[in-house]
């Protein structure tokens, strides 16, 4: 069965500039964002991507959808992804940018 894995990450009320909210977030490198491409995307184990702002821009969400919960494990343990993640992730709490994982679960 597939997997899906939904997060959110929102900026706090007030920790933006009207009509930049959506630029303040950090995001995974080119580099980065290519090799999972390369080593997920294109093999199938991711099976879909998308991201989604809200009309504010203070919220983004990201849907992943993978081809079983194995392939999701490979990708979060997958040492150049979790190094990326991780500079992400303490870029965007630096900037008070919260991240939580409202979904990850068999679909």
């Amino acid at each position: 069965m597939a997997w899906k894995r939904v997060q959110v990450r929102t900026i706090p009320e007030g920790g933006a500039t009207p009509g930049t909210a959506e630029s303040d977030f950090e995001k995974m490198s080119d580099e980065v964002m290519s090799y999972i491409k390369t080593n997920y995307d294109d093999t199938g184990k991711r099976t879909s991507f998308s991201l989604s702002s809200s009309d504010d821009g203070l919220v983004l969400t990201y849907t992943s959808v993978f081809r079983d919960e194995a392939s999701k494990n490979e990708m979060l343990s997958d040492s150049t992804i979790a190094a990326e993640i991780t500079r992400r992730d303490n870029l965007n709490a630096a900037a008070g940018i919260t991240k939580e994982v409202t979904l990850d679960e068999e679909v």
